[in-house]
């Protein structure tokens, strides 16, 4: 739909990037008006970016600080449909001059006029410091079964953390159990040659989108997780992972967070740490930038980030052990599908050993203690 469809039907020129690691170079080559991308390829934006900022002292960082809180402040007003005026408004035209203007397309995103997520969950914490650069990522929702679309952060009509109202045409419904139940004449007919699956996500017309939801009071969608992600602990309780991931996943050197816990006594989290962040760390540190996964004083630091992330849930969300990974999770490794989503049930079978691991009474050398002191 995004990348065939309909730039076909309006007339737009597609580019492909030549890989994951040439997307930079072959943005600011094309400087495209949209950009489509999967969470993955935001958090990398955000980690470069963050990184850079950093970097900055005295009067420049003082002015992209400032230009950063005009863009979030300008952005929730057109985000909300109204108009940036008065003081505002001119602090928003000089930020543009001053910052805007020359970050933007040092991103390749000069002419970006919509910028996209969709395919998996983003923090909102991303969104939020991306606003501030004046580029607004919205967030759609959808499935290959309602031919991509089911709501979308629209211009006007955007509020981050949301997967935005339905599309016009398209109802949604939340079941009983918090699944999200889709009708429209995008939903699809069923599976090809498989009646059995198809009667079990299309029922009465509505499609079973196996996702977890709710609407608020202003129309809005928010995903609270995948039904069959649900983490049932030992002690009966139901967690969704997926707003722990991505905090995790929003700190310095976690590129790819998931976290372990159906039926044992406590959560645990598979960490695979950033390539690129943690070498540049070691670089920085006089440290050696091999076997960084062993590094304990890397290692050290993920810990009170982790420590930090479990402050924001409630006790029983709390990951109490984890373990970094030697090696990080690839598509060719059959972990990560091709929008980079997380199979879990490949995860669980490849890292078998690391996971009871963490379990084990010693913790096999791999467990870290993640629990604060509090």
């Amino acid at each position: 739909m995004f990348t065939i469809h309909v730039p076909l039907t309006y007339g737009s020129a597609i580019y492909f990037a030549e890989s994951i690691d040439k997307v930079p170079d072959n943005l600011k080559e094309v400087q495209p008006t949209v950009l489509f991308a999967v969470p993955r390829i935001w958090e990398k934006f955000y980690a470069g970016v963050t990184a850079k900022m950093k970097e900055t002292t005295g009067m420049k960082k003082r002015i992209s600080e400032w230009a950063q809180r005009v863009g979030r402040a300008a952005n929730d007003e057109k985000n909300a449909g109204r108009e940036v005026g008065g003081f505002l408004g001119w602090q928003y035209d000089l930020a543009n001059k001053l910052v805007y203007s020359k970050v933007k397309p040092a991103l390749g995103l000069g002419r970006a006029r919509h910028c996209v997520s969709g395919a998996a969950p983003i923090a909102k914490e991303i969104l939020e410091f991306f606003a501030g650069l004046d580029i607004v990522i919205r967030e759609v929702y959808g499935q290959s079964e309602d031919t991509g679309p089911t709501s979308f952060n629209r211009p006007g009509q955007t509020m981050f953390g949301s997967v935005g109202p339905t599309i016009p045409g398209v109802e949604v419904k939340i079941a009983a159990d918090g699944e999200i139940l889709v009708k429209g004449p995008n939903v699809f007919l069923g599976y090809y040659k498989d009646e059995a699956s198809t009667n079990d996500t299309l029922i009465d017309g509505w499609l079973y989108s196996g996702d977890l939801g709710q609407v608020d009071g202003d129309g809005y969608l928010h995903i609270t997780g995948r039904k069959k992600d649900i983490i049932i602990t030992a002690g009966g309780k139901n967690i969704a992972p997926k707003n722990i991931e991505a905090a995790l996943k929003n700190t310095p050197f976690i590129a790819e967070a998931v976290v372990i816990g159906d039926r044992r006594k406590f959560l645990s989290a598979l960490l695979f740490l950033d390539e690129e962040a943690t070498k540049k760390w070691a670089t920085d540190n006089g440290e050696p930038t091999d076997h960084l996964h062993e590094n304990p004083k890397l290692l050290a630091l993920v810990q009170a980030d982790v420590d930090a992330v479990n402050k924001l849930f409630a006790r029983v969300e709390h990951v109490r052990q984890w373990t970094a990974p030697k090696r990080m999770l690839t598509i060719e490794g059959g972990e990560l599908t091709p929008t980079l989503k997380v199979k879990r049930n490949k995860v669980n079978e490849h890292f078998a050993d690391e996971i009871e691991a963490m379990y084990s009474d010693d913790g096999g050398g791999a467990k870290k203690k993640a629990e604060s002191a509090a």
